[in-house]
């Protein structure tokens, strides 16, 4: 079931499968998505994991963007506070505090920069811990952003270009929509991608949504730097990484420095990309699942 909900002062759509918000008591998933935060393409993940685990799940994406029906959009500029990693972490403790049903435990989700998110959420919020069962951290892009190589390029590259793509996207979006669903399927088809996903893609070039896809990962870039240890030792035992045999985000030093670290975090190597909503929904659904599935018997046999 698809909503919209004001959190913390931004107009949001959220993704319902089950009910979250009135569970009776029932577990629930929340997942987080990555940067952009446009939740359409992982449709496909929590339908498989709600159809798996048969919990109510709500999908959040970032503050700002989705496009709104009816709504006035809400510049970036001055507002900057509802919409950098800040506001994102209170967009999302307040979906926590203020709409998830108080009596239900927790399974949390967190995809690329989500699952700095959810850390953080706990670093500053401790009381939720004990609402948690379960953590899956997916690709998670949790330390030193800016020194890997997808980092670089956005420093070196997007930041440099950001008002020539935002000039850009402004003319392209003069075309007809016939024309912008040409090229969409264009790219779809280079890409190997269904031709449904051309409404999803035709999202992405929204001056106005990519003007804080691109704040947002500039943020990133500043301030996504040390390891927050002192979070994840809270949790370590209820977590689960997954990550990419070749991830331009999460490189495999870092992994091996995690290890080192939190020896006793699960983490899974897997030959899926980072952008695994793409292709591997499905797959990383069936062990986001698994894991869900053991931590909740062992949470109710510990209770």
């Amino acid at each position: 079931m698809e909503l919209y909900r004001t959190i913390n002062n931004v107009s949001c759509r959220l993704v319902n499968w089950g009910n979250p918000f009135s569970s009776d008591g029932c577990d629930v998933i929340l997942c987080i998505t990555g940067n952009p935060g446009i939740i359409d393409f992982y449709y496909e993940f929590c339908s498989a994991l709600h159809q798996s685990t048969e919990l109510p799940l709500c999908l959040i994406g970032q503050a700002g963007h989705e496009i709104i029906p009816n709504e006035t959009h809400i510049e970036l500029k001055g507002n900057e506070h509802l919409f950098d990693l800040q506001g994102q972490i209170e967009h999302k403790l307040y979906l926590i505090n203020h709409f998830i049903d108080k009596r239900s435990k927790l399974h949390l989700v967190g995809h690329s920069i989500g699952a700095w998110l959810i850390l953080e959420c706990i670093q500053k919020h401790p009381s939720i811990k004990d609402r948690i069962v379960s953590i899956n951290l997916l690709f998670p892009t949790i330390q030193q952003m800016a020194v890997t190589k997808n980092g670089r390029y956005v420093n070196n590259v997007l930041r440099k270009l950001k008002s020539l793509i935002i000039a850009f996207l402004v003319v392209l979006n003069m075309l007809p929509s016939s024309i912008l669903h040409f090229f969409a399927s264009i790219y779809l088809k280079l890409n190997d991608l269904p031709f449904q996903y051309a409404e999803r893609v035709l999202k992405y070039i929204n001056p106005n949504i990519i003007r804080k896809v691109l704040f947002l990962a500039f943020c990133e870039m500043d301030q996504v730097t040390k390891l927050n240890t002192q979070a994840i030792s809270k949790i370590e035992n209820l977590v689960n990484i997954i990550y990419g045999e070749n991830d331009g985000w999460v490189p495999l030093n870092y992994i091996e420095e995690w290890k080192l670290l939190l020896p006793t975090v699960n983490m899974t190597k897997v030959p899926i990309a980072h952008e695994f909503v793409l292709k591997s929904s499905e797959k990383v659904a069936e062990m986001v699942s698994n894991y869900i599935k053991t931590k909740s018997q062992v949470n109710l046999f510990s209770t």
